[in-house]
């Protein structure tokens, strides 16, 4: 696959990262006129907006979404409402943005997509199963371009996932959001090629809980059409 664009945001210092800021999700927000979305959300519009750039979605651009917690600081809040009032009396609008999905359906109608757009959440790589995912739909004709974006966001989960799973999950885990622009053709070449490889994936190692590698992120943020990127 080629890649037509890369975008990196965390809260943290992080190489190859752009530093995700307030008054960054506040753009987002009021060009995308996100009212009511959580911060996930936002993360997840960003990354989109940053990787079209001036280009408009057309019938063949595709959407995955990867995340290992997803929108659990909206999700947990919902819960708290449930134990709190009767269940006929929850936030509506809150409940509907507490699934993983949420995020996509807003990049949907932000980009004014018709093809086809996935939610994806695990705790083992999850974001190389997006882009596995995204050169299936690729190579199977369903779409001629693939957005890839996955993103974590800081809450109270994230912040004690250390403390409840040490072997599994760093402490002080960063915020951020990572997103490609994928392509079979060579003419939407602007970063290289990425070639996926199932049984190097042991050796990854990144800094969040959707997975891929801290190494390839700074690589990616630098590269031109002649580099080629296994991971």
């Amino acid at each position: 696959m080629f890649i037509g664009n890369f975008v990196a945001y965390s809260d943290q210092a992080l190489p190859g990262f752009e530093l995700l800021t307030p008054e960054l999700l506040k753009r987002t927000r009021e060009r995308a006129t996100l009212r009511r979305a959580d911060r996930y959300t936002t993360l997840i519009v960003s990354a989109a907006l940053a990787l079209l750039g001036d280009d408009a979605a057309d019938d063949g651009l595709a959407l995955i979404t990867a995340t290992a917690f997803g929108t659990h600081r909206t999700t947990f809040s919902t819960l708290d409402d449930i134990l709190d009032f009767p269940e006929a009396q929850i936030l509506p609008t809150r409940f509907s943005h507490s699934v993983h999905n949420a995020a996509a359906a807003y990049v949907g109608a932000a980009l004014k997509m018709r093809g086809p757009a996935i939610a994806l959440a695990g705790f083992e790589q999850v974001l190389c199963e997006a882009l596995e995912l995204a050169k299936t739909f690729l190579h199977g004709g369903l779409c001629t371009r693939a957005m890839v974006i996955a993103a974590e966001e800081k809450a109270l989960l994230t912040e004690k996932a250390h403390e409840l799973w040490p072997e599994r999950f760093a402490a002080d885990m960063p915020e951020g959001v990572v997103g490609f622009l994928l392509s079979l053709s060579p003419q939407d070449n602007r970063r290289g090629r990425l070639l996926l490889n199932r049984s190097a994936r042991v050796s990854l190692s990144s800094p969040f809980t959707f997975g891929g590698d801290a190494k390839l992120f700074q690589a990616f943020a630098h590269a031109d059409a002649t580099s080629e990127h296994h991971l």
